[in-house]
This record gives C-alpha cells, structure tokens and sequence, in this order.
C-alpha cells in the first residue's frame, strides 16, 4: 500500500502558459517534474501511470467531439490526468471530471491551490491502489477458483467412470427371468446404487440404495456399498454357502448399517435388498425405508409389496424384517428411486402413488415400456437422482 504518489509529475507541452511557475511551485513542494513535448513521449515518461500524474493543458484535452471524449477517457483510465485550464474555459469542469480527470488546475493558481490538489492527489492514489490490490487478489483467487474446479471437474470424470464400472453391464437373463436397470442422474455423480448378480447358478440377488444427498460424498457411499455387497457376495460364492443364500438377504442390512456408521461420514441410505430363488420360485426381500416400495405387476394390475424398515446408517442395534412371497408365473417386479415422485404432478404422496401404480398397470413389462410410461427418456435436468430396477418373470 502506498502512502503517496509515484514517479514525478510530467508536465506535457513546454508552450503551456504558466507552466514554468507550475514546475517551480511543484518543485518547491518538495516534487520532481518532468517536462515533454507531446503524447508520444508520454508512455516513456510515466514509470507507473496507475498513480504517476501528468498535466495536460486543455489544448492537449480537447473534448470537442466524441472522438477526443473517448481519447481523453482511455488516458484517464491508464494515468492520473490532470488538466490545466485557461481563462476561456471556466465553468467546463464537471465535463472534464465526467470523462474521468483525477484534478484540475484553474488559472492563476496559488501554491495553496496545488498543495491543496496534491493531497486530494494522495488520497485518490491511495484508493487506486486498493482497487487495483483488489483486482489482483480477485485475478488470483479466479485463478485458484478455476484450477480447483478444474481438479474438481477431473475428479467428478474419474468417479463417474468409476460408477459406471461398477454397476451391471446390462440386463441379466436366467431361465424365464430376467432383470436390468435404467438410471438418469441428478448430476454428474449419482446417490443411487443398484446391483444384481446370479450366484450358484440358482439365486438372483439385487439391491436397491438411495443414499442421502448428492455429490462425490454420496457417490463413495455407493463404492462402499458395492465392495461390502460383493464381498459377502463372494465368500457366499467361495465356500457354496446354499445355506446362508437360501436365507438371504438376511442380515445383509444390519451389516451395512453398522458399516455406514463406523466411516463416521454422517451419511443413510434407503435400501431394498432381493433374493430369487429361481428354482422355487420365491422372492425374499427387506425394506429400508424405500418410497415408494416394491411394486409387483400381475395380470395388468400393480400394487405394492408389503415390507417397511427404518433407513441404513442412523440408528445402532436395528433389525430389518425378511419378507417372502411366492411368485406367480408371469409377474414384473418395478424398483423406483423417490426422485420418480419428481415426475408426478399430484402433491401428495398417496396421490403420486395411486398414479404410479395406475401408469404401471397399463405398462407391457418391458424396460422400454417402463422407461416411455415414466417419461425417462425426455428427463434433462431431474432435481433428484432417478434409477429403475426391472425383475421380470415368464414374460
């Protein structure tokens, strides 16, 4: 920050009437002066135009036209423009303090009068200063704002594909059933998690998740969830566990629970977690809190499955309720995220629902059908995360 003006004062125009006294007053008070010819010797002469001033006399500052208008604002936009008057032009200083000039100098001035000039002088360089401080901090954090974002931006690419690589690569088929999924995000990362997988060629898993918020915090939730999911997935795998399979997913979510709270991340999730026995036909399945719930199509009707539990990731020492039902030999199982109500009209959740059910029951069970009967496919910007889960049977 300075406490005064920089360089000498330069003087433009030696013919300048008055000039000479002016260089002897400004010299008296204790400041040096430079003294040019013309415009072009200006830049040379000014080692630091934003608070160096030079004075120009009105000849050299004409503001005939709009052309010296515009002349005389760049200069007073790059330098401290002082302009000297002469006697025939009184009464035209708030022109010339319109264009910009930092002072004037009446005729026959006094030393008074430049002693006074200099310090409005000091104070206006001053206030440049701080602007111009202000300017550089603000190019300095927009520099560090875009590189962030840049880092930011690069992050979001690398977890996306990571996402991407982590859900299922497309539909999966087993004797009469088949399962798949569609998902529109609310940004580039998404809080909803699905996954499915056939495991000892007999049970269809799959699991549902809506985890609390957005962004990159609730998108490592869905890598988290997914490597504890297949772990225990694996082990099953590994030791041929039919046992534990044919009881699944039982205990899965009280696991996850205990999980989500250990990493301290203040984080829950909304969970529906499925096991089909293809064999027997039955489908065992637990509710976390998931709206709207398991919605099973049957003979041109939908409704919704029972089941109901508290979300994973909040409470210690919770036990989510296994429910089995028998399926029939031609059926859809429907998976919606809660973003779907987004999509509904109706203000109340009963409404939306009844309208849900009512739009699935006219659906022919297929994800194309499903996708055009929620209006999927025309989303742009959902303001929440929307995922589909599709189980279909004997179709």
């Amino acid at each position: 920050m300075i406490d005064d003006l920089q360089g000498p004062f330069v003087i433009l125009d030696r013919s300048l009437d008055g000039s000479n006294h002016l260089v002897e007053v400004l010299q008296s008070l204790g400041h040096k002066t430079v003294t040019i010819d013309g415009l072009h010797g200006l830049e040379n002469a000014c080692q630091n135009p934003l608070n160096q001033p030079f004075v120009l006399s009105v000849a050299n500052a004409p503001i005939d036209n709009t052309r010296d208008i515009q002349t005389l604002s760049r200069l007073c936009d790059r330098h401290m423009v002082i302009v000297a008057f002469d006697s025939e032009s009184r009464g035209r200083e708030t022109d010339y303090f319109r264009v910009g000039v930092a002072d004037i100098i009446e005729p026959n001035f006094q030393q008074s009068d430049i002693a006074l000039m200099i310090e409005r002088l000091k104070a206006l360089a001053c206030k440049r200063q701080r602007i111009q401080d202000h300017q550089q901090q603000l190019e300095k954090t927009n520099n560090e704002l875009q590189q962030t974002l840049r880092h930011l931006q690069q992050d979001q690419r690398a977890g996306r594909e990571v996402q991407r690589s982590l859900m299922p690569e497309g539909p999966l088929k087993f004797g009469c059933y088949e399962i798949s999924h569609a998902a529109v995000p609310s940004l580039y990362l998404s809080g909803d998690f699905v996954s499915y997988s056939l495991a000892l060629n007999r049970y269809i898993l799959f699991y549902f998740a809506d985890v609390s918020g957005h962004g990159a915090s609730s998108a490592f939730v869905t890598v988290l969830l997914r490597f504890m999911i297949g772990r225990v997935i694996r082990r099953h795998i590994l030791e041929e566990d039919y046992a534990a399979l044919a009881h699944a997913p039982e205990g899965l979510v009280e696991s996850i629970n205990q999980q989500i709270l250990d990493t301290g991340l203040d984080k829950h999730l909304t969970i529906v977690a499925g096991s089909l026995d293809t064999m027997t036909h039955q489908l065992r399945y637990v509710v976390g809190a998931q709206q709207p719930s398991p919605i099973l199509i049957e003979d041109g009707k939908a409704r919704l499955l029972p089941g109901k539990g508290k979300p994973a990731g909040i409470f210690e020492d919770v036990r989510w309720q296994v429910e089995q039902i028998q399926l029939p030999e031609k059926f859809a199982l429907v998976l919606l995220s809660d973003g779907v109500y987004e999509l509904l009209p109706e203000k109340h959740i009963d409404a939306k629902e009844a309208a849900l059910l009512n739009s699935l029951s006219h659906s022919n069970q297929s994800m194309g059908a499903l996708k055009q009967a929620l209006n999927l496919d025309s989303i742009k910007e959902p303001q929440d995360d929307i995922s589909v889960l599709l189980l279909t049977g004997g179709m």
